[in-house]
């Protein structure tokens, strides 16, 4: 079911010119109550809400079974802070994106978001 589900990912993604590649291009989202949401699969670099420097994510709205997401960091000075455990988000342990480089990869299976990788 994954497998099936990433590949129609794919399909509908395409193949982006322009150096995005197949995730596309990078989208900006704003943490909102400990919330982020999404529209659907791809690439999101995350603001902390009204740019503090350190912000929680406990909860990601708008994925359903199969999707993937990478995130990231928008701002390098700004720490977003990926909460294990809480709401929807069953990680290793909690991560911090704390410089634009790093990066955690998402997929939702069920009604929970694990992890699939992360280089923080």
């Amino acid at each position: 079911m994954i497998f099936r589900r990433w590949t129609e990912q794919l399909k509908q993604v395409g193949a982006v010119s322009g150096g995005t590649g197949s995730w596309g291009a990078v989208q900006n989202v704003t943490i909102s109550g400990g919330v982020l949401t999404l529209s659907g699969p791809g690439r999101y670099a995350i603001e902390t809400e009204g740019a503090a420097a350190s912000d929680d994510v406990d909860t990601i709205n708008g994925l359903i079974d199969g999707d993937e997401v990478i995130l990231s960091a928008q701002d390098g000075s700004h720490t977003v802070v990926l909460k294990n455990g809480t709401g929807n988000l069953s990680i290793k342990v909690d991560t911090s994106l704390n410089d634009t480089v790093d990066r955690m990869r998402l997929i939702m299976d069920g009604t929970t978001i694990v992890e699939a990788a992360s280089r923080p």
